[in-house]
Protein backbone atom coordinates (compact mmCIF):
# COMPACT_ATOMS: atom_id res chain seq x y z
CA UNK A 1 0.00 0.00 0.00
CA UNK A 2 1.67 3.52 -0.81
CA UNK A 3 0.31 5.57 1.54
CA UNK A 4 0.37 9.52 0.97
CA UNK A 5 3.22 11.18 2.42
CA UNK A 6 1.85 12.33 5.36
CA UNK A 7 0.85 9.19 6.56
CA UNK A 8 4.45 7.53 5.69
CA UNK A 9 5.86 10.43 7.83
CA UNK A 10 3.76 9.17 10.85
CA UNK A 11 3.53 5.65 10.07
CA UNK A 12 7.48 5.66 9.57
CA UNK A 13 8.08 8.09 12.44
CA UNK A 14 11.11 6.45 14.95
CA UNK A 15 9.68 6.43 18.81
CA UNK A 16 12.09 7.10 21.08
CA UNK A 17 12.31 7.66 24.51
CA UNK A 18 13.75 6.73 28.29
CA UNK A 19 12.21 3.32 27.58
CA UNK A 20 15.07 2.20 25.11
CA UNK A 21 14.03 3.20 22.11
CA UNK A 22 16.80 5.88 21.50
CA UNK A 23 18.97 5.95 18.80
CA UNK A 24 20.63 3.80 16.37
CA UNK A 25 22.37 1.78 18.62
CA UNK A 26 19.26 0.72 20.14
CA UNK A 27 17.30 -0.05 16.67
CA UNK A 28 20.36 -2.60 15.91
CA UNK A 29 19.41 -4.52 19.56
CA UNK A 30 22.76 -3.21 21.00
CA UNK A 31 22.13 -2.04 24.68
CA UNK A 32 23.54 1.48 25.85
CA UNK A 33 24.29 2.38 29.45
CA UNK A 34 21.26 4.66 28.86
CA UNK A 35 18.58 2.09 27.56
CA UNK A 36 19.55 -0.45 30.56
CA UNK A 37 19.28 2.18 33.35
CA UNK A 38 15.96 3.73 32.11
CA UNK A 39 14.82 -0.24 31.97
CA UNK A 40 16.01 -0.87 35.57
CA UNK A 41 14.31 2.36 36.48
CA UNK A 42 10.98 0.78 34.84
CA UNK A 43 11.13 -2.60 36.50
CA UNK A 44 11.16 -1.17 39.79
CA UNK A 45 8.09 0.58 39.78
CA UNK A 46 4.68 -1.04 38.49
CA UNK A 47 3.42 -0.30 35.17
CA UNK A 48 0.13 1.38 37.01
CA UNK A 49 2.54 3.71 38.39
CA UNK A 50 4.09 5.02 35.51
CA UNK A 51 3.03 7.94 33.69
CA UNK A 52 3.97 8.11 29.62
CA UNK A 53 4.32 11.45 28.45
CA UNK A 54 4.69 11.20 25.03
CA UNK A 55 5.94 13.75 22.52
CA UNK A 56 5.93 14.25 19.02
CA UNK A 57 9.28 15.74 17.74
CA UNK A 58 8.25 18.02 14.31
CA UNK A 59 11.93 19.00 11.95
CA UNK A 60 12.72 19.12 8.26
CA UNK A 61 15.19 15.94 7.98
CA UNK A 62 13.79 16.06 4.25
CA UNK A 63 14.57 19.90 3.71
CA UNK A 64 17.06 21.74 2.50
CA UNK A 65 20.79 20.54 3.15
CA UNK A 66 21.80 23.11 5.67
CA UNK A 67 17.88 23.33 7.46
CA UNK A 68 18.43 19.17 7.52
CA UNK A 69 21.71 19.42 8.92
CA UNK A 70 20.81 21.91 12.27
CA UNK A 71 17.67 19.73 12.72
CA UNK A 72 19.90 16.63 13.28
CA UNK A 73 21.51 18.76 15.78
CA UNK A 74 18.27 19.78 17.38
CA UNK A 75 16.89 15.67 17.40
CA UNK A 76 20.15 14.90 19.15
CA UNK A 77 19.35 17.33 21.76
CA UNK A 78 15.54 16.55 22.03
CA UNK A 79 16.96 12.76 22.39
CA UNK A 80 19.37 13.30 25.15
CA UNK A 81 16.43 15.02 26.93
CA UNK A 82 13.64 12.35 26.60
CA UNK A 83 16.68 9.88 28.29
CA UNK A 84 17.43 12.40 30.92
CA UNK A 85 13.83 13.35 32.57
CA UNK A 86 12.85 9.39 31.95
CA UNK A 87 12.96 8.11 36.07
CA UNK A 88 11.42 5.73 37.81
CA UNK A 89 7.80 6.79 37.33
CA UNK A 90 8.38 8.76 34.20
CA UNK A 91 9.00 7.37 30.70
CA UNK A 92 9.30 10.08 28.28
CA UNK A 93 9.12 8.69 24.66
CA UNK A 94 9.59 11.25 21.32
CA UNK A 95 8.16 10.40 17.99
CA UNK A 96 10.32 11.63 15.25
CA UNK A 97 8.09 13.01 12.45
CA UNK A 98 9.95 14.44 9.21
CA UNK A 99 8.22 17.63 7.51
CA UNK A 100 10.19 17.82 4.92
CA UNK A 101 9.93 21.80 5.69
CA UNK A 102 7.06 21.55 4.15
CA UNK A 103 4.49 24.14 5.44
CA UNK A 104 1.59 21.96 4.02
CA UNK A 105 2.84 18.95 5.06
CA UNK A 106 3.52 20.14 8.35
CA UNK A 107 -0.52 21.51 8.99
CA UNK A 108 -1.33 17.87 8.13
CA UNK A 109 0.97 16.12 10.23
CA UNK A 110 0.18 18.24 13.45
CA UNK A 111 -3.24 17.80 13.05
CA UNK A 112 -3.18 14.09 13.20
CA UNK A 113 -0.37 13.67 15.83
CA UNK A 114 -3.18 15.74 17.55
CA UNK A 115 -5.98 12.93 17.05
CA UNK A 116 -3.44 10.32 18.75
CA UNK A 117 -1.88 10.44 22.46
CA UNK A 118 0.54 13.28 21.42
CA UNK A 119 0.73 15.67 24.80
CA UNK A 120 2.89 18.26 23.17
CA UNK A 121 4.99 18.87 20.10
CA UNK A 122 8.67 20.63 19.24
CA UNK A 123 10.38 21.46 16.68
CA UNK A 124 9.13 23.75 13.98
CA UNK A 125 12.51 25.61 13.24
CA UNK A 126 11.15 28.36 11.05
CA UNK A 127 8.85 31.46 11.78
CA UNK A 128 6.20 30.02 8.76
CA UNK A 129 6.32 26.18 10.19
CA UNK A 130 5.55 27.47 13.59
CA UNK A 131 2.96 29.86 12.77
CA UNK A 132 1.03 26.94 10.27
CA UNK A 133 1.34 24.52 13.49
CA UNK A 134 -0.39 26.61 15.55
CA UNK A 135 -2.96 27.67 13.64
CA UNK A 136 -3.11 24.17 12.45
CA UNK A 137 -4.47 22.90 16.10
CA UNK A 138 -7.46 21.57 16.70
CA UNK A 139 -7.52 20.43 20.41
CA UNK A 140 -4.93 23.13 21.22
CA UNK A 141 -1.49 20.69 22.35
CA UNK A 142 1.19 22.81 23.39
CA UNK A 143 4.13 23.91 20.78
CA UNK A 144 7.76 24.60 21.54
CA UNK A 145 10.04 25.88 19.16
CA UNK A 146 14.05 26.21 19.77
CA UNK A 147 14.95 28.89 16.90
CA UNK A 148 11.32 30.42 15.66
CA UNK A 149 9.98 34.27 16.75
CA UNK A 150 6.73 34.02 15.97
CA UNK A 151 4.79 32.50 18.71
CA UNK A 152 2.90 35.48 19.70
CA UNK A 153 1.45 35.20 16.24
CA UNK A 154 0.65 31.30 16.50
CA UNK A 155 -1.88 31.12 19.03
CA UNK A 156 -1.95 30.48 22.53
CA UNK A 157 0.12 27.49 24.07
CA UNK A 158 2.68 27.95 21.57
CA UNK A 159 6.15 29.05 22.84
CA UNK A 160 9.74 29.22 22.02
CA UNK A 161 12.86 29.87 23.10
CA UNK A 162 13.54 32.73 20.57
CA UNK A 163 12.01 35.61 20.40
CA UNK A 164 11.59 39.66 21.31
CA UNK A 165 12.67 39.98 24.87
CA UNK A 166 11.31 43.59 25.81
CA UNK A 167 12.60 42.97 29.58
CA UNK A 168 16.35 42.54 28.49
CA UNK A 169 16.03 45.75 26.29
CA UNK A 170 14.40 47.92 29.53
CA UNK A 171 17.15 46.43 31.18
CA UNK A 172 19.54 48.21 28.42
CA UNK A 173 17.57 51.46 28.79
CA UNK A 174 18.88 50.89 32.47
CA UNK A 175 22.10 50.32 31.86
CA UNK A 176 22.28 53.56 29.63
CA UNK A 177 20.83 55.50 32.28
CA UNK A 178 23.34 54.44 34.95
CA UNK A 179 26.18 54.96 32.25
CA UNK A 180 24.84 58.45 32.03
CA UNK A 181 24.18 58.81 27.85
CA UNK A 182 22.92 61.78 27.70
CA UNK A 183 20.33 61.12 24.13
CA UNK A 184 20.10 58.07 22.47
CA UNK A 185 19.30 57.14 18.93
CA UNK A 186 17.06 54.06 18.06
CA UNK A 187 17.25 52.04 15.10
CA UNK A 188 15.19 48.32 14.33
CA UNK A 189 13.71 46.37 11.44
CA UNK A 190 10.19 46.15 11.06
CA UNK A 191 9.56 42.98 12.41
CA UNK A 192 7.01 42.72 15.17
CA UNK A 193 10.26 41.56 17.89
CA UNK A 194 12.60 43.82 16.80
CA UNK A 195 9.62 46.78 16.81
CA UNK A 196 8.51 45.26 20.09
CA UNK A 197 12.30 45.50 21.90
CA UNK A 198 12.69 49.14 20.43
CA UNK A 199 9.05 49.84 22.21
CA UNK A 200 10.07 48.02 25.77
CA UNK A 201 13.67 50.58 25.48
CA UNK A 202 11.96 53.86 24.84
CA UNK A 203 8.98 52.64 27.12
CA UNK A 204 11.61 52.37 30.00
CA UNK A 205 14.27 55.03 29.05
CA UNK A 206 10.84 57.60 29.28
CA UNK A 207 10.79 56.74 32.71
CA UNK A 208 14.15 57.44 33.38
CA UNK A 209 13.76 60.77 31.59
CA UNK A 210 16.78 59.16 28.84
CA UNK A 211 16.09 61.57 25.98
CA UNK A 212 15.27 59.61 23.13
CA UNK A 213 16.16 62.12 20.09
CA UNK A 214 15.07 59.77 16.87
CA UNK A 215 13.66 56.31 16.00
CA UNK A 216 14.48 54.72 12.44
CA UNK A 217 13.35 51.18 11.16
CA UNK A 218 14.65 49.49 8.13
CA UNK A 219 12.20 47.42 6.21
CA UNK A 220 12.51 43.31 6.77
CA UNK A 221 15.29 41.41 4.50
CA UNK A 222 16.93 44.75 3.89
CA UNK A 223 21.00 44.66 3.46
CA UNK A 224 21.80 48.59 3.25
CA UNK A 225 20.97 51.04 5.61
CA UNK A 226 22.91 53.60 4.87
CA UNK A 227 20.31 56.20 4.93
CA UNK A 228 19.02 55.33 8.13
CA UNK A 229 22.68 55.00 10.39
CA UNK A 230 22.96 58.58 8.20
CA UNK A 231 19.83 60.08 9.63
CA UNK A 232 20.71 58.81 13.21
CA UNK A 233 23.85 60.00 13.08
CA UNK A 234 23.31 63.51 12.00
CA UNK A 235 20.10 63.32 15.20
CA UNK A 236 22.62 63.14 17.10
CA UNK A 237 25.31 65.24 16.26
CA UNK A 238 22.68 68.31 15.33
CA UNK A 239 21.31 67.25 19.50
CA UNK A 240 25.54 67.17 20.35
CA UNK A 241 26.04 70.58 18.63
CA UNK A 242 22.92 72.49 20.27
CA UNK A 243 23.72 71.69 23.12
CA UNK A 244 27.11 72.81 23.10
CA UNK A 245 25.49 76.24 21.67
CA UNK A 246 27.89 75.58 18.29
CA UNK A 247 27.19 76.39 15.02
CA UNK A 248 27.32 73.46 12.07
CA UNK A 249 30.65 74.34 11.08
CA UNK A 250 32.17 74.54 14.31
CA UNK A 251 35.08 72.04 14.77
CA UNK A 252 34.43 69.07 17.55
CA UNK A 253 37.09 67.78 19.78
CA UNK A 254 36.49 64.50 21.19
CA UNK A 255 37.16 65.37 24.35
CA UNK A 256 34.04 67.68 24.35
CA UNK A 257 31.33 65.12 22.89
CA UNK A 258 28.84 64.00 25.72
CA UNK A 259 28.23 60.65 25.72
CA UNK A 260 25.69 59.44 23.42
CA UNK A 261 24.83 56.34 21.48
CA UNK A 262 22.79 53.88 18.76
CA UNK A 263 20.47 51.65 19.94
CA UNK A 264 19.85 48.37 17.88
CA UNK A 265 17.46 45.83 18.61
CA UNK A 266 18.12 43.92 15.45
CA UNK A 267 18.12 40.01 14.74
CA UNK A 268 21.61 38.14 14.23
CA UNK A 269 21.23 37.95 10.26
CA UNK A 270 21.05 41.72 10.16
CA UNK A 271 23.85 42.12 12.32
CA UNK A 272 26.02 40.88 9.82
CA UNK A 273 24.77 43.93 7.41
CA UNK A 274 24.72 46.47 9.53
CA UNK A 275 27.79 45.89 11.86
CA UNK A 276 30.39 46.49 8.91
CA UNK A 277 28.22 49.81 7.55
CA UNK A 278 28.07 51.28 10.96
CA UNK A 279 31.63 50.99 10.82
CA UNK A 280 32.07 52.56 7.21
CA UNK A 281 29.78 55.51 8.47
CA UNK A 282 32.12 56.18 11.17
CA UNK A 283 29.82 56.01 13.93
CA UNK A 284 32.81 55.32 16.48
CA UNK A 285 34.93 58.39 15.24
CA UNK A 286 31.71 60.47 16.64
CA UNK A 287 32.20 58.67 19.89
CA UNK A 288 28.58 57.06 18.96
CA UNK A 289 28.65 54.28 21.19
CA UNK A 290 26.37 51.18 20.05
CA UNK A 291 24.19 49.17 22.40
CA UNK A 292 22.28 46.12 21.56
CA UNK A 293 20.03 43.05 22.45
CA UNK A 294 21.39 39.40 22.10
CA UNK A 295 20.98 39.53 18.13
CA UNK A 296 24.55 40.91 18.56
CA UNK A 297 25.81 38.46 21.00
CA UNK A 298 24.55 35.14 19.22
CA UNK A 299 27.23 32.36 19.20
CA UNK A 300 26.98 32.39 15.15
CA UNK A 301 27.15 36.36 14.90
CA UNK A 302 30.27 36.29 17.23
CA UNK A 303 32.25 33.67 15.01
CA UNK A 304 30.74 34.89 11.32
CA UNK A 305 31.42 38.57 11.72
CA UNK A 306 34.57 40.62 12.02
CA UNK A 307 35.61 41.03 15.44
CA UNK A 308 36.53 44.89 14.90
CA UNK A 309 32.57 45.31 13.44
CA UNK A 310 31.34 43.93 16.58
CA UNK A 311 34.03 44.91 19.54
CA UNK A 312 32.58 47.58 21.64
CA UNK A 313 29.41 47.08 21.47
CA UNK A 314 27.24 46.69 24.59
CA UNK A 315 24.36 44.18 24.65
CA UNK A 316 22.44 41.54 26.58
CA UNK A 317 23.62 38.08 26.72
CA UNK A 318 22.19 34.79 28.44
CA UNK A 319 23.70 34.69 32.62
CA UNK A 320 27.67 33.35 32.23
CA UNK A 321 29.06 31.47 29.62
CA UNK A 322 27.11 28.04 28.60
CA UNK A 323 30.76 26.05 29.13
CA UNK A 324 31.16 27.10 32.89
CA UNK A 325 27.39 26.34 33.74
CA UNK A 326 26.83 23.09 35.56
CA UNK A 327 23.68 22.13 33.99
CA UNK A 328 26.02 22.56 30.21
CA UNK A 329 28.36 20.70 31.61
CA UNK A 330 25.78 17.59 32.58
CA UNK A 331 24.56 17.84 29.28
CA UNK A 332 27.52 17.79 27.49
CA UNK A 333 28.33 14.20 30.14
CA UNK A 334 24.89 12.96 28.85
CA UNK A 335 25.11 13.48 25.25
CA UNK A 336 28.52 11.56 25.29
CA UNK A 337 27.38 9.21 27.04
CA UNK A 338 24.59 9.00 24.89
CA UNK A 339 25.76 9.10 21.55
CA UNK A 340 29.45 7.86 22.37
CA UNK A 341 30.78 10.84 20.28
CA UNK A 342 31.90 14.14 21.37
CA UNK A 343 29.62 17.52 21.73
CA UNK A 344 31.73 19.45 19.17
CA UNK A 345 28.07 22.34 18.62
CA UNK A 346 25.96 24.49 20.81
CA UNK A 347 23.07 23.51 18.49
CA UNK A 348 21.72 19.79 20.35
CA UNK A 349 21.70 22.19 23.53
CA UNK A 350 18.98 24.27 22.08
CA UNK A 351 17.23 20.87 21.10
CA UNK A 352 17.37 19.61 25.03
CA UNK A 353 16.31 23.13 26.46
CA UNK A 354 13.58 22.59 23.83
CA UNK A 355 12.50 19.39 25.31
CA UNK A 356 13.42 19.94 29.03
CA UNK A 357 10.91 23.29 28.94
CA UNK A 358 7.63 21.09 27.79
CA UNK A 359 8.71 18.19 30.09
CA UNK A 360 8.95 20.50 32.87
CA UNK A 361 5.33 21.39 32.35
CA UNK A 362 3.76 18.69 31.38
CA UNK A 363 5.28 16.01 33.97
CA UNK A 364 3.32 17.22 36.71
CA UNK A 365 -0.04 15.38 34.80
CA UNK A 366 -2.02 18.54 33.83
CA UNK A 367 -5.26 17.06 31.71
CA UNK A 368 -6.85 20.30 30.69
CA UNK A 369 -5.49 22.68 28.30
CA UNK A 370 -5.94 25.30 30.59
CA UNK A 371 -4.17 23.34 33.62
CA UNK A 372 -1.02 22.64 31.05
CA UNK A 373 -1.16 26.06 29.95
CA UNK A 374 -0.76 27.55 33.57
CA UNK A 375 1.83 24.50 34.80
CA UNK A 376 4.04 26.01 31.63
CA UNK A 377 3.37 29.12 31.90
CA UNK A 378 4.41 29.09 35.95
CA UNK A 379 7.90 27.91 35.04
CA UNK A 380 10.43 30.01 36.32
CA UNK A 381 14.57 29.80 36.74
CA UNK A 382 14.08 26.81 34.82
CA UNK A 383 18.24 26.02 33.90
CA UNK A 384 18.73 24.04 31.01
CA UNK A 385 22.12 23.38 29.03
CA UNK A 386 22.08 26.84 26.89
CA UNK A 387 20.24 29.25 29.59
CA UNK A 388 18.28 29.67 32.28
CA UNK A 389 14.41 30.26 31.06
CA UNK A 390 11.24 31.88 32.50
CA UNK A 391 8.19 31.94 31.22
CA UNK A 392 7.05 35.81 31.27
CA UNK A 393 4.05 36.97 30.06
CA UNK A 394 3.02 34.01 27.98
CA UNK A 395 6.91 34.09 26.50
CA UNK A 396 10.10 31.92 27.36
CA UNK A 397 12.91 34.20 28.10
CA UNK A 398 16.33 33.76 29.21
CA UNK A 399 17.71 35.12 31.94
CA UNK A 400 20.44 37.97 30.85
CA UNK A 401 22.98 40.11 31.44
CA UNK A 402 24.30 43.64 30.09
CA UNK A 403 27.99 42.87 28.25
CA UNK A 404 30.81 44.36 26.50
CA UNK A 405 32.07 42.79 23.22
CA UNK A 406 35.95 42.59 23.06
CA UNK A 407 37.03 40.63 19.88
CA UNK A 408 34.28 37.79 20.10
CA UNK A 409 34.73 37.35 23.93
CA UNK A 410 31.55 38.47 26.09
CA UNK A 411 32.63 40.68 29.60
CA UNK A 412 29.51 41.15 31.87
CA UNK A 413 29.40 45.00 32.99
CA UNK A 414 28.53 45.73 36.41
Amino acid sequence: VNLPAEDQAISDGDEVGGSGRLGEMQEQGIPTEDSIVAEEALQDSSQDEVIILELAMLLPFGGPPGLAEFAQLIAEGVEVAAVEMSEALLDVRITSVDDQGDPALTRVLVRELEDSSIRGMVGFLEDTSLEIAGRARQIGVPLVSPTARSASRAGEGVYSLEGPDPVAAAEMARYASEYGYTRIAVLHSQSSESVQEADAFMDMARSLDLPIVGRYAYQVGATFFGEEIIEAQNTLRAAEIAALGLEEDDTLDVEMLEPVALFLPIPPEDVEFIAPQIVHYGLDTLAIDILGTSGWTDPQVLETVDLRHTTGVVATSSVGRPEDRNTFIQFREAYERHFQRSLISAVPALGYDTALLLIEGLKGGAESLEEIRIAIEGLHDIEGAAGIYSLVDGRILRRTEVVYIDEGILLPIG
